[in-house]
């Protein structure tokens, strides 16, 4: 895989990084708007955690601040539609928000639209399009809409109730992987797909992983593309630790947590490995499509600290 690397995004708080954000493409511009950090004191230390509202487009190589979201939100789905981005859920304020919107640039600026909102909160969620149509996989259920008249229904309750899956459509299908179960907290190596009104097996993860922190996009050829994700043993015991192992758990280099530094691409059929890069092991990275490749934008690149870098990768 190649990485070429793009500028910082000009802003002190931004340039720590951030984990989780609104991140996709509109035409060649890159929007990344939103997301999560630690900027005054590390999360080891006790730091609080800041959401940011600031909406940053890249275009012709250099970054603007184009405007502002609403309120500061991270942890939502971003849908590439025609000539933008619809935002959708994720937490607000320390709180899990239904907020809907469609985001498009004029003269460089974003313009933002009210949309009807999500049937519940839903943030942490997969999410998907297919033509029209957008999917999205959170708080237990499948949820569907056309942009036609922008109203969101229920498909089918997941066949867990995953926090942080990864959805994908395809050819009419509709196929799921986790994810974490937040009631048994089982860390989910799993496939499903929805097909012909029922939830079947699909393939697996093709490492026997998770895709606990990972994100994805779909290509333009039709292909979807998986970037990061957590270690799967690594981070199901980590969810039983106690209070005690707090510190120690928190304490280690950032290869010690062995984020997935593997991209992986899925044609509807089976998974095939693009290639590994150190840069890729991240949880919670902001990724797009690009006139060639894919963006990559922050990320964890332990629980706490983020990745400052943006880059174009290719494969």
């Amino acid at each position: 895989m190649h990485i070429t690397d793009l500028p910082p995004i000009p802003d002190a708080a931004y340039a720590q990084g951030v984990s989780a954000p609104f991140c996709g493409s509109i035409g060649t511009a890159l929007v990344v708007a939103g997301g999560a950090n630690f900027p005054d004191k590390p999360l080891l230390e006790g730091g609080a955690k800041r959401v940011y509202d600031d909406i940053w487009v890249c275009a012709d190589g250099s970054w603007t601040r184009a405007g502002h979201l609403p309120d500061s939100v991270a942890y939502g789905a971003t849908f590439p539609v025609d000539g933008g981005l619809v935002l959708a859920g994720g937490n607000a304020a320390g709180r899990t928000t239904d907020r809907v919107l469609l985001l498009t640039l004029k003269a460089g600026r974003a313009e933002l639209k009210e949309l009807p909102r999500l049937p519940v909160p839903v943030e942490q969620a997969g999410w998907t399009v297919e033509g029209k149509q957008l999917y999205l996989a959170g708080a237990g259920t499948l949820y569907t809409c056309h942009t036609a008249d922008w109203q969101w229904s229920e498909v089918a309750p997941l066949p867990r109730p995953l926090v942080q899956p990864v959805l994908y459509a395809h050819d009419g299908n509709l196929f799921l992987w986790g994810g974490f179960n937040p009631e048994t907290l089982e860390v989910e190596d799993t496939g499903w797909v929805w097909k012909a009104g029922a939830w079947q097996k699909a393939p697996s993860i093709p490492d026997g992983g998770t895709f606990v922190g990972a994100t994805a996009c779909t290509l333009p050829d039709g292909r979807l593309a998986v970037v990061g994700g957590v270690n799967r043993a690594i981070f199901a015991k980590a969810l039983h630790n106690t209070p005690d192992d707090r510190i120690p758990y928190l304490s280690q280099d950032p290869a010690w947590y062995r984020f997935r530094q593997e991209v992986y691409l899925f044609d509807g059929v089976e998974w095939r490995l693009a290639g590994a890069a150190v840069e890729c092991a991240l949880a919670g990275p902001g990724v797009a499509v690009a006139p060639q490749g894919i963006y990559v934008a922050g990320g964890e690149l332990k629980p706490g600290v983020r990745s400052p870098k943006i880059f174009h990768l290719t494969w």
